[in-house]
């Protein structure tokens, strides 16, 4: 397992597909999470600039090459069936007969338990960081009492994502003064969740040379 050190020092070099390093505000939780067994593939610290309001958010996922293998398997799938339905579609408008067109409907519907199957193994493939994370924000919120939008909790997209609770594009069309408040406020409580993950991990590692912040 990799010190809090290493971890560190590896983070520093790591860039997205555009070259850029971690932002800033979101650096030590990255490196945080990593620390404690729940691995990270994207984040983003917060910004209010020419791309507008973005709020902060870390992805997590297992760095498992057989669950990016089941995604290309179910974007192929998701086409396949697509494919399908638009052949059903121009079916109907050349007036292809009905029975023809139930054809093409069950080769669709035939995809659809290796799809579900599929889809439930992706699920069961990311539910251990996902319970992981889920215990620490419980932990961090047994007796923490902070407005409803600035929680953190989990949204389950391709990835695993934390984020604030109101980071949902709920404040797009805020004047910027108010976009400006809500960013500091959610980068505030993952700061505030990053120093308390520091502090289990520093309290499991007591013998760590590297002080919390």
């Amino acid at each position: 397992m990799q010190t809090w050190d290493e971890l560190v020092a590896h983070f520093q070099t790591v860039t997205d597909g555009l070259g850029k390093r971690i932002d800033e505000e979101i650096f030590e939780t990255v490196v945080v999470l990593n620390a404690l067994g729940i691995p990270t593939v994207q984040s983003c610290g917060g910004h209010l600039d020419q791309r507008g309001l973005l709020l902060p958010w870390v992805d997590i996922d297992p760095p498992d090459p057989s669950l990016e293998e089941l995604r290309r398997q179910e974007e192929a799938l998701v086409e396949a069936i697509k494919g399908y339905y638009k052949d059903i579609d121009k079916m109907r408008e050349t007036g292809t007969s009905p029975e023809q067109i139930e054809e093409v409907r069950g080769q669709a519907l035939a995809l659809a338990p290796t799809l579900h199957s599929l889809q439930r193994e992706m699920r069961r493939m990311q539910l251990e960081p996902r319970k992981k994370l889920m215990h620490y924000l419980s932990l961090f919120y047994e007796q923490r009492l902070v407005p409803f939008d600035r929680h953190l909790v989990l949204i389950s997209k391709v990835r695993t994502r934390l984020q604030n609770q109101g980071t949902a594009d709920f404040f797009i069309t805020e004047p910027e003064a108010v976009q400006r408040q809500k960013l500091e406020e959610y980068q505030a409580e993952m700061r505030e969740f990053t120093t308390f993950l520091k502090q289990l991990y520093f309290a499991q590692h007591a013998s760590s040379p590297t002080p919390v912040g």
